[in-house]
């Protein structure tokens, strides 16, 4: 039996219920927009329903897709489509923004100028802030308020949504951190995947160090031997892998001090050096035993601990993918940080 997934109008209004699928992709992501796939039967009710725009909620989830595709073949509908916060993508910054300060409140203070009080998304407001303690000082001007937000939650770390709020009938964007239960800490029950505990099955491990770098000299305003650079050292006792960064684009404001713009540089630096990053992660089917259960003991964002082949990563949640396919539901966590699935080629400041 399907679970039912509810459909609204972009202005939140319902307009029916899917209870008959083949098949739901449902994939959570930390830093980024996750990703949904539907298949359903090619009906003229369900084709309907599945139109560019709308949205598919589950009750069960925060997030909420927004339909982008829609194909249909033979007897089958497919629609695909990311969740809420790709909607941050239809807005760009603008004017430029300068801030110092926490990163929850610069990612809110983008959101906000660009989305909610100029050039407002529909139904788009602020939740209740949740206090984080990340700091950041950045520059930015014409990039898009989603990939502005994805570069800060990358560096923080931290993680933002916007999730749909029925009753309010509104979009509500919020920041927030996992909860680290990993092995190392003791303040709270660890979550340990590994076949000790016999909860993963078809285990992935990755690693790759093409393109890392842990040393960044960033290069902003001026000519020559004038040229304003600073430098960013992460390399925390291993060898030096240097990383060039062109951030000509952040310019010195007018009154801004020399340290202010300094931290600007540091903060385009602590950004490239997360994209930098080496590829370490672990991949499973968790099997929801009653150890460690999905969303009551463990969930997207929380750093866990995954254990196989003599190896041990304790790492970030970073992605959950959910797959129902005819009723059965499996869950595959991803720990640490993956591959990216293409090289980004924008934003090369």
């Amino acid at each position: 039996m399907s679970m039912e997934l509810y459909i609204y109008s972009p202005d939140i209004e319902l307009q029916g219920v899917i209870d008959g699928y083949s098949s739901l992709r449902w994939r959570r992501r930390f830093f980024e927009p996750g990703e949904a796939e539907l298949h359903c039967k090619a009906s003229a009710e369900n084709l309907a329903l599945l139109r560019p725009d709308n949205i598919i909620h589950r009750l069960d989830r925060k997030e909420a897709a927004i339909i982008e595709g829609v194909s249909v073949e033979g007897e089958e509908i497919t629609a695909t489509g990311r969740m809420g916060s790709s909607m941050l993508d239809r807005r760009i910054i603008t004017p430029t923004i300068n801030f110092s300060g926490k990163v929850e409140d610069a990612m809110r203070k983008a959101v906000s100028d660009n989305a909610i009080v100029a050039r407002p998304l529909p139904h788009l407001v602020l939740g209740d802030t949740a206090g984080l303690t990340p700091a950041c000082t950045f520059q930015a001007t014409y990039k898009t308020v989603l990939s502005v937000c994805e570069a800060l939650a990358k560096a923080a770390p931290l993680g933002f949504r916007v999730r749909l709020d029925v009753p309010g009938k509104q979009w509500i964007f919020e920041v927030y951190d996992g909860v680290d239960r990993s092995v190392t800490q003791h303040g709270r029950p660890y979550v340990l995947f590994s076949n000790e505990y016999e909860n993963i099955t078809g285990a992935e491990y990755t690693f790759n160090a093409t393109g890392y770098a842990n040393y960044a000299y960033v290069a902003g305003q001026g000519e020559g031997s004038a040229r304003v650079v600073v430098e960013l050292n992460q390399t925390d006792g291993e060898p030096r892998r240097e990383l060039w960064v062109d951030a000509r684009d952040l310019q010195q404001a007018d009154g801004q001090t020399d340290a202010d713009y300094r931290a600007q540089l540091i903060q385009r630096g602590t950004e490239k050096l997360a994209e930098a990053k080496k590829s370490e992660s672990f991949t499973a089917v968790a099997v929801n035993t009653s150890n460690f259960a999905y969303l009551t003991d463990w969930d997207l964002g929380d750093i866990v601990s995954f254990e196989k082949w003599g190896i041990r990563l304790d790492e970030r949640i970073t992605e959950v993918e959910e797959v129902d396919e005819n009723g059965v539901i499996v869950i595959t966590p991803t720990c640490g940080s993956p591959l990216p699935e293409t090289l980004n080629s924008g934003d090369d400041n």
